[in-house]
């Protein structure tokens, strides 16, 4: 079976090769024969790599522990579900799974841009191909998972040998959350070559602008939500895996996601400047680009070898080839910049500060700098390596220091931005829409700088959350108002009919909102509490005014690991309130070990019990654990924000249906929020 996904893999880079070649020439000639060939050969790849897929699906469902990728991420006794995940649990197998995405994302792109500009797409398939030969360069000669367990014998043959058992999964990836995170990881990342490609193929065959910017914004819109769900995702695992007590750790591979993140962000809203004003062209067209090779760039470090990070694969010269390709993108489309540099001047210039042009390029501005400010503190090691040979790396207090700020300044614009209207707000706009939110932030500034409610950078961040509720709530209330006032309807419908006669502009607003109550959750850690101790049956610990009680605790063993096992109820008043059941799991295959954190959850507060396993004074008549207990104030609002960013995203993809006679939209206001 091997053998035959080898194949597959090798018949599917012959097929991309075709089709990326017969798409340069279907762009260059305008030769519809070839573009047509180019989507056969692009089907037929996606075929083949799914076949291997399947192969290899199959091997490690069945033990084939001959073959080195199964023998070092399954075993005899792992989960059959987990055994399916092991598919991208490891560098060989997650690129090929990454291949996968890409192929199926690209057969999607053919389908869904069969009515687009021929000659653009036809551009754009050229970029498509590129990225495929090049994932499939990698998966047959650099990453292969079919290369077979084998040992050189004397006389210098490979004799092949089948191991009893594996090592073993990753104990850290036998969650739930590892079977959905890395797929949406990896469909963020593929996304961003989509709209990348589309505008470089826009930019050659010089389209007008009001051709392929609604087509790029959806293709764009799409990858940021699902790199956004997969990094959320991500902090949910980290958090209820890991056992620090933790969602985000600054940690680089988190940071390679954050970072295109963050210029896609910049670019959704920038693109509005160019399709009402036609400004930002150049701006919009660097946003892309950026966040296209900052995806590239965060396989790179996670694959290199080169920065330390739970979430890294093992070191390999695989980084080599990243940067290889990163460097063929960055020069091409500098190249088509350069040569089209005609078509990036802007129609319009700013006519006051008060506009929407001048709140979106301080959008711009801040986003772009937090990205620079990540990128820093993630290759900071490698400079101090390059410097003086030793690696040293940017911890917590850096980016809590520099960035928290900046994205303090986001929420403002975040509240500031929809109001403003194009060219030039009027002062009783501003004053009418900002004068309450900011008394209202003021207030709830000096409210918790006199009691003394945490660190000050919680205090302006509630203060900020202040103000964009305000200005939300605010903008939502009076058109639903209008509404109800002049259609006569009630205000569930009016706010029903104010939403769907402008998807995008309202949609943008619940996605705003979702940033909000995410922001809130994140600003709460200003107030966690904590503690760590050694406990036997019956010990206390009081943590954040909470006071919880071992009860019980016992070695157990299991199947695929053997399992440290407490009970701990939180009391109050001498009674049980809640019981949590923390384990430590050792598992045989791997040697190796992870924490089982139980976790319990209410609007307000979450309360997080981990057992580190047993004290040194541990014995068995005397079972004594070393016990660490969180309270972790609002946590919940960041996975319930989740839940509204893609709400958010959803009001904003449908279609506007056609306005009423009685118009509710704010005569001078934005039209648009995302």
């Amino acid at each position: 079976m091997a053998t035959l996904g080898n194949l597959a893999l090798m018949l599917a880079l012959a097929f991309s090769i075709f089709g990326t070649f017969a798409s340069l020439v279907a762009a260059k000639a305008a030769r519809e024969r070839f573009r047509r060939a180019a989507v056969r050969a692009y089907v037929a790849t996606t075929f083949l790599v799914l076949f291997a897929v399947g192969v290899l699906g199959y091997l490690l469902q069945i033990d084939a522990f001959q073959i080195a990728y199964v023998q070092g991420h399954s075993n005899v006794t792992l989960p059959t579900i987990f055994k399916l995940t092991a598919i991208w649990g490891g560098s060989q197998g997650s690129l090929l799974w990454w291949t996968l995405i890409l192929t199926l994302y690209s057969c999607a792109f053919l389908f869904l841009t069969r009515k687009a500009p021929r000659l653009m797409v036809s551009w754009a398939m050229v970029f498509v191909g590129l990225a495929l030969v090049f994932f499939l360069v990698i998966n047959n000669i650099v990453s292969n998972p079919f290369v077979q367990w084998g040992e050189v014998m004397a006389d210098g043959h490979l004799a092949t040998i089948t191991p009893r058992d594996g090592s073993g999964l990753n104990p850290q990836l036998q969650h739930w959350a590892m079977i959905i995170h890395p797929p949406l990881l990896y469909t963020g990342y593929i996304g961003f070559l989509f709209p990348f490609a589309l505008a470089l193929g826009a930019l050659i065959t010089r389209l007008e602008g009001r051709t392929w910017l609604p087509m790029i914004r959806s293709w764009t819109l799409v990858a940021w939500l699902i790199l956004g769900v997969g990094i959320i995702l991500g902090g949910a695992w980290a958090y209820m895996e890991l056992g620090w007590g933790g969602y985000w750790a600054w940690d680089p591979v988190e940071n390679a996601s954050f970072m295109p993140w963050l210029l896609a962000t910049a670019f959704i809203h920038s693109i509005m400047a160019q399709e009402k004003r036609g400004m930002f062209k150049l701006w919009n067209i660097l946003l892309l680009v950026g966040a296209f090779l900052m995806c590239m760039f965060g396989t790179f470090i996670t694959r290199s070898g080169l920065i330390s990070s739970v979430h890294a694969f093992a070191e390999s010269d695989i980084g080599n080839y990243f940067i290889a390709y990163i460097v063929l993108n960055l020069v091409l489309s500098l190249l088509v910049l350069a040569v089209r540099r005609d078509q990036l001047v802007d129609d319009n210039r700013y006519e006051s500060v008060s506009s929407r042009e001048v709140g979106l390029l301080f959008n711009n501005v801040l986003f772009v700098v937090l990205c620079g400010l990540t990128l820093l503190g993630t290759v900071w090691p490698m400079i101090t390596e390059a410097v003086n040979g030793v690696k040293r790396e940017l911890r917590h207090g850096f980016y809590n220091t520099v960035e928290l700020p900046l994205f303090i300044g986001v929420m403002v614009l975040m509240g500031i931005g929809p109001i403003l209207t194009w060219k030039r707000t009027s002062t009783r706009l501003l004053r009418e829409r900002f004068l309450w939110p900011t008394i209202l932030a003021v207030l709830v500034l000096v409210g918790l700088v006199v009691v003394d409610r945490g660190p000050l950078i919680s205090s302006l961040s509630f203060a900020s959350l202040t103000f964009v509720l305000a200005t939300i709530a605010h903008e939502f209330a009076e058109t639903v108002l209008r509404r109800a006032k002049r259609a006569g309807e009630s205000l569930p419908t009016a706010l029903i009919s104010v939403v769907s006669l402008n998807k995008r502009r309202y949609g943008g607003y619940v996605t705003h909102f979702s940033v909000f109550l995410m922001a809130l959750g994140i600003t709460g850690s200003a107030f966690n509490h904590q503690d760590k101790r050694e406990l036997g049956i019956g010990g206390t610990m009081q943590v954040g005014g909470h006071l919880f009680q071992v009860e019980h605790i016992e070695t157990r063993e299991e199947l695929n690991y053997v399992t440290y096992t407490a009970k701990v109820n939180l009391m109050e008043n001498g009674k049980v309130t809640r019981t949590f059941q923390p384990e430590q799991r050792f598992y045989k295959a791997s040697e190796s070990q992870a924490s089982e954190v139980d976790i319990q959850s209410t609007l307000v507060r979450d309360y997080y019990v981990v057992v580190a396993g047993p004290a040194p004074n541990h014995t068995a008549e005397h079972p004594i654990g070393v016990f660490h207990v969180y309270v972790n104030p609002l946590v919940a609002w960041i996975w319930i924000g989740t839940l509204f960013m893609v709400l958010g995203t959803a009001i904003a993809f449908l279609p506007d249906r056609v306005r009423a006679t009685a118009r509710t939209t704010m005569p001078s206001t934005a039209e648009e929020a995302v």
